[in-house]
């Protein structure tokens, strides 16, 4: 198996990847690739796009990088590459799971918010309205799946690696 990586991947942030593959005898080829992060040599028609976990598909998808990310999606659609976005989240197996994520930064607000209640903090300054609850990024999530079909998987940050394996050899059998 040859795997195409993308170029743009940031070098280091993926060395469990790499050293899975490595140890498997999986061959990478660094290329840029249309969508997503990994792909096979031979077939473009799967791409693998892998997220750190719910915080980047959050800044994916309510954040700054709404566009780039909807543009992404849209491109795997209309060159007709299903588009799988492997997320590395502990404890989340499903779609569903996403709505009792706990978003570190809705969190953190609700706590400087209190603080600010109680007149302390007051230095700090914060936006007037919370980030996005958990359930408001799993709905987003359904949307990108219903508009462009993106599909949404999850894995342990341990076994990204074995899952980007699996789901190429499966999606292309």
């Amino acid at each position: 198996m040859i795997i195409q990586m993308d170029t743009r991947e940031q070098k280091g942030k993926k060395d469990h990847i790499l050293d899975y593959f490595k140890a498997n005898g999986i061959e990478v080829v660094r290329s840029k690739n249309y969508v997503g992060d990994y792909t096979l040599v031979t077939n473009h028609m799967v791409s693998v796009d892998t997220k750190f976990g719910c915080a980047e598909v959050y800044s994916n998808l309510i954040g700054k990088d709404h566009e780039r990310f909807r543009d992404e999606c849209a491109r795997a659609q209309t060159c007709e590459i299903k588009l799988i976005v492997l997320v590395e989240e502990n404890g989340i197996t499903c779609l569903d799971d996403v709505a009792r994520w706990q978003n570190p930064r809705r969190t953190a607000w609700f706590r400087l918010n209190a603080a600010h209640k109680a007149g302390k903090c007051l230095n700090r300054v914060q936006s007037k309205q919370p980030p996005a609850s958990s359930e408001s990024l799993m709905k987003s999530m359904r949307t990108m799946s219903e508009r462009y079909g993106v599909e949404w998987r999850f894995c342990e940050k341990k076994d990204t690696g074995a899952e980007i394996v699996r789901i190429l050899e499966q999606e292309h059998a």
